[in-house]
């Protein structure tokens, strides 16, 4: 099994989950341009359920004043997360901060990853706090998404961040898979 991404922190209490997408290109070129297709999705927060076709999430990104905002994500945003459908405002527990967004490239192997980090606004992440881990990786020719939630606190809502399993999947699928 291969080792998270180093931005994952370890399991140490609550729960767990790795949600995995993959397409595999013909050409390592082709698997470059899925690559940053992908990186490009996942920093257009706002368009998020567009891309996983969701109808009833709704996905706004906010600045570090929680000002609506309509650019790519960047380190200190807010991603808002409703799942209760229209017409419900956002809420505190809907709120995420981007903790971390990191591009690695390892040419000596062919692969390179982008990832982003968030954690619940109104709590501080630590190394063994309730995060999740979105992962864009490019490995040859396969290209992957990935969400890794960690510590989360188990609830009998089903919900990681937000949103159900069924929703995390497709989100990371459209991140890949969707065209215009």
């Amino acid at each position: 099994m291969q080792q998270p991404h180093y931005l994952v922190p370890a399991h140490t209490d609550g729960a767990e989950i790795d949600i995995t997408h993959s397409l595999q290109a013909d050409l390592v070129e082709e698997a470059e341009d899925l690559f940053v297709d992908a990186k490009n999705r996942l920093l257009d927060v706002t368009h998020w359920a567009r891309y996983a076709g969701l109808a009833d999430v709704r996905f706004a990104l906010a600045d570090g004043h929680r000002h609506t905002a309509t650019r790519k994500a960047r380190r200190g945003d807010h991603i808002l997360i409703d799942g209760r459908g229209p017409g419900q405002p956002y809420n505190e527990y809907d709120a995420y901060t981007i903790e971390a967004l990191e591009y690695d490239d390892y040419p000596d192997t062919g692969m390179e990853t982008f990832a982003i980090r968030i954690h619940p606004s109104d709590r501080v992440a630590t190394d063994n706090g309730d995060t999740a881990t979105i992962v864009i990786q490019r490995n040859g020719i396969k290209v992957s998404a990935i969400y890794h939630g960690r510590n989360s606190p188990t609830g009998s809502d089903g919900l990681w961040h937000g949103m159900s399993n069924t929703e995390w999947e497709a989100l990371m699928r459209g991140l890949i898979e969707y065209f215009d």
